[in-house]
C-alpha cells in the first residue's frame, strides 16, 4: 500500500517589530521570544524524520529553517513564491495610518482580499496563484515521505483553504499564531487530510 507525503506547515514566531503592521516584504528578523519559540518547535518535531525542509527566503522563516537543517543533518531548501504577500504602501503601517490612508480598500481586504490590491502591492488573486504553483512544483517529486515548509501566516492560510477547499473570501477566518504549525497528508487519488492545526509548543 501506498504512504501519504506528510507536510508539516510552520508559520515563524514573533518578530522584533513594535506593534501590529503588515509586513510581508519587509524583512523583518525574529524577537528573542520568537526564537525561543521556534526553538521550542524545533524540540518537539526533533523527534520527526524529515526528507528535507523548505522555507520562505524571508529571514523570520529562513534562518530558523538553516539552524534546524543543521541539527537535523537534512537540506534546506530555499523557495523564493512562498515569501508573504507585497503589501506595498500598507508595508510597515499600523491601523490608524491605514485607516486614514485606504480606509475603504483595507476593510475590503478584511472582508474578502479576493480581487484586491494594496496600492503599489500585489495583486492578492497573483499572491494565491504564486503560492499554490510553488507548491504544486515543490510537491512534484513528493513520494513516500514527510517534509516541513517553515513560512508565513498568509501563506499557509492560502495552503490550508486550498487543500480544504475553503473560498479565499473566507481565508481570515482560520486563525493562525506564531509559531504554531499544522499537519497535512496527501495521498494519490485521495482528498488531502488536515491531520491537526496550529499545534504549538508553548
Amino acid at each position: 500500500m501506498k504512504e501519504p507525503v506528510i507536510i508539516d506547515l510552520l508559520r515563524h514566531g514573533e518578530v522584533a517589530a513594535e506593534g501590529w503592521a503588515f509586513r510581508g516584504s519587509t524583512d523583518v528578523a525574529l524577537s528573542e521570544k520568537g526564537w525561543q519559540q521556534m526553538r521550542a518547535v524545533g524540540q518537539a518535531l526533533a523527534t520527526e524524520t524529515f526528507s528535507h525542509i523548505a522555507t520562505s527566503p524571508m529571514q523570520r522563516c529562513r534562518l530558523f529553517s538553516d539552524e534546524m537543517a543543521g541539527q537535523w543533518h537534512v537540506p534546506v531548501r530555499t523557495l523564493t513564491d512562498m515569501r508573504e504577500m507585497d503589501f506595498g504602501a500598507w508595508e510597515n503601517k499600523g491601523f490608524e495610518a491605514l485607516e486614514a490612508e485606504s480606509g475603504a480598500l483595507l476593510r475590503r481586504f478584511w472582508q474578502s482580499p479576493v480581487g484586491i490590491q494594496p496600492p503599489q502591492g500585489e495583486a492578492f488573486d497573483d499572491f494565491v496563484k504564486r503560492v499554490l504553483d510553488a507548491w504544486n512544483t515543490w510537491l512534484a517529486d513528493a513520494s513516500d515521505e514527510h517534509r516541513l515548509l517553515v513560512a508565513h501566516g498568509g501563506v499557509i492560510r492560502v495552503l490550508l483553504s486550498h487543500l480544504l477547499d475553503i473560498p479565499p473570501a473566507s481565508m481570515w477566518r482560520l486563525h493562525l499564531p506564531y509559531a504554531s504549525w499544522s499537519r497535512v497528508s496527501l495521498l494519490a487519488g485521495e482528498q488531502p487530510r488536515v491531520l491537526f492545526m496550529n499545534q504549538a509548543a508553548v
